[in-house]
């Protein structure tokens, strides 16, 4: 009951004002449908007897039965074929109203809501799961209207008719359902056994396909432990979920056949105890035959409706999911392209729904410094001390839990997002490209560039080099993703339009750390343009790319700042910083034995 309430509930919210009348002329004609054949499903009983007696029945003879049996079966059609076309209409608008406000919703969303899985979740929810959500509005909430009431107006009129009869029908309807929604929870639950074991087989045999250079390295190819767990385990779910499932059809089976007995059982004792007649027991079987169908009907509705559940679930998760703060003051420009952070601290518990956020460790914790515009900033550190982090502070992937990041004097959080990603150029460690050209692939930073601005970008990060070797040049498409293009390529391809945006500031995140030292010569040479019009802040672990910078920060494991001064400064203060810039030294005197 309850997931219906919430699915009623729901559904409306996400029409328009027009789908959302057209919904509910739908469900009053299914209402109204539903009654008619309840009252059509009652005449059947006085007009069977009419015929057989040839003698009037609640004062209207055979003939006259038929001609109201014929007047409801005609409205009752009427309103069938409208509620029909009218829900479906509403079906339609409430898809492409929802695709709108989820396609809305997610511009409006922080970037650090999206992960890997976020292309696959919102895919799946606006097709398959949009195209459930509509069936219920479509046809599952009219026809459960329609089948309820007609059920309820035949059950009725039966105690008219023989209340021993009705009262026998009333009792079967709990038992009924007591005995469906039994059968159909261990059919649920037999799915939901089998699902987290398929998705785990599923996992590694994706695994087991684009691991085979590793796994037969290892000598594992042929005998992959994980994969037989995976798959004894998905065996034993499945043997169970199958018996566990096979009880729930049994209970639903059993339902309907216990209706039907019990009304024949008591239909035969009337006409044997002579308080019925043999005419009345024939018509009494006959009524509960379809008055089971009734409810077997009302049962699918609601399984039907029930099964739309985790659509409704999904589509609220997004819609509900923490949007940006909307700035108060969004016509505020930067004063120039510095960029300052005052006591930020930050955890990634804020940005959940976790009531536990203040026991979870910070990230960042309390850090401030300030880089001057066209200055440039290396940041260095042990992995997991909060550098990416950092720099999805100052793009406003996520808000700070404490503090405030500045560019050109002008706190993020009163930035547009239009405004502050024209401030920002990123060169991230993945590197994504669309299935485009090469050549719009470095447009997107800046589609009306010239082509001289263009080249010239190009030259500076090494992706020239890339364009001769292509079969198309600049009309090579790239693949989804950028799969036509190796690793190091793409991130040219990532510097270079950096480099074309010519945004005031330009974050590298290990921009270098795919490439080989002649291509790393190229980047240096981007980075050393890109220091004459832009500030720079830069994750680097190459001794070249740290020497250039203006400063550095030292991050500790612990998220603060450790040093802070020039490369000169901090070889000097013996600490931190000196003890990492020994040991990339010494590792450039490695050589394989």
């Amino acid at each position: 009951m309850h997931k219906l309430l919430v699915i009623c509930a729901h559904l409306p919210s996400m029409m328009t004002p027009q789908d959302r009348i057209a919904h509910q002329k739908g469900k009053l004609l299914s209402c109204l449908a539903g009654i008619l054949t309840g009252f059509s499903l009652c005449i059947l009983m006085p007009a069977s007897m009419a015929l057989q007696t040839n003698t009037a029945q609640w004062g209207l003879t055979f003939w006259q039965w038929i001609l109201v049996l014929s007047i409801i079966a005609i409205l009752t059609s009427c309103c069938s074929f409208y509620a029909t076309k009218i829900s479906y209409f509403a079906g339609l608008g409430y898809m492409r109203s929802t695709q709108l406000l989820v396609g809305n919703k997610v511009v409006r969303l922080p970037l650090g809501w999206f992960d890997v899985k976020s292309s696959g979740r919102l895919s799946k929810l606006v097709t398959g799961e949009m195209m459930s959500s509509g069936q219920a509005v479509a046809y599952f909430i009219g026809m459960f209207y329609q089948n309820v009431l007609a059920t309820l107006i035949f059950c009725l009129s039966t105690w008219l008719w023989n209340w021993k009869l009705g009262a026998v029908l009333t009792l079967t309807i709990p038992v009924m359902f007591l005995l469906m929604m039994a059968g159909h929870a261990l059919v649920g639950k037999g799915h939901q056994m089998t699902h987290p074991a398929e998705e785990e087989l599923a996992a590694r045999i994706v695994e087991f396909g684009r691991c085979q250079a590793a796994l037969r390295a290892c000598h594992v190819n042929a005998s992959y432990k994980e994969l037989d767990e995976s798959f004894a385990k998905s065996r034993s779910t499945g043997i169970k979920s199958m018996w566990i499932s096979i009880l729930g059809n049994i209970l639903s089976g059993m339902s309907m056949q216990l209706v039907i007995v019990s009304l024949i059982l008591t239909a035969v004792g009337l006409c044997t105890a002579g308080i019925t007649t043999p005419l009345e027991a024939v018509i009494a079987i006959g009524v509960a035959l379809r008055f089971a169908v009734l409810l077997s009907d009302v049962s699918n509705n609601i399984l039907g409706l029930e099964e739309r559940y985790e659509a409704i679930v999904d589509t609220n998760a997004t819609m509900e999911a923490a949007e940006l703060s909307v700035p108060q003051n969004a016509g505020m420009l930067p004063e120039d392209g510095s960029l300052e952070l005052e006591n930020v601290s930050f955890t990634y518990a804020s940005n959940t729904a976790s009531s536990s956020s203040q026991q979870q460790p910070m990230v960042i914790n309390n850090m401030s410094f300030k880089v001057p515009e066209s200055n440039m900033l290396a940041i260095v550190g042990p992995s997991g001390c909060g550098k990416t982090t950092l720099f999805k502070l100052i793009a406003r992937f996520y808000d700070t839990t404490k503090g405030s990041v500045k560019i050109g004097g002008v706190d993020v959080r009163n930035l547009s997002s239009e405004t502050l990603f024209k401030q920002v150029s990123f060169v991230f460690q993945d590197v994504y490209l669309f299935n485009d050209s090469l050549r719009n692939n470095i447009l997107i930073a800046r589609p009306h560039a010239s082509e001289e601005d263009l080249i010239n970008a190009c030259e500076l990060a090494g992706v020239t080099e890339i364009v001769k070797r292509l079969p198309d040049g600049w009309d090579t498409p790239c693949g989804e993703g950028g799969r036509a293009l190796s690793g190091g390529e793409r991130q040219r391809v990532s510097i270079a339009r950096a480099l074309l945006k010519q945004a005031p500031i330009v974050l590298f995140d290990e921009a270098t750390s795919a490439l080989d030292a002649e291509n790393e010569a190229n980047i240096v040479r981007s980075m050393q343009q890109l220091r004459k019009t832009s500030t720079v802040i830069a994750i680097a672990h190459k001794l070249e790319t740290i020497k250039m910078a203006d400063s550095i920060v030292v991050l500790s494991n612990q998220g603060t700042i450790a040093q802070q001064g020039t490369h000169e400064q901090l070889l000097a203060s013996q600490g931190e910083y000196k003890k990492f810039w020994d040991k990339r030294v010494s590792s450039t005197t490695w050589k394989l034995a």
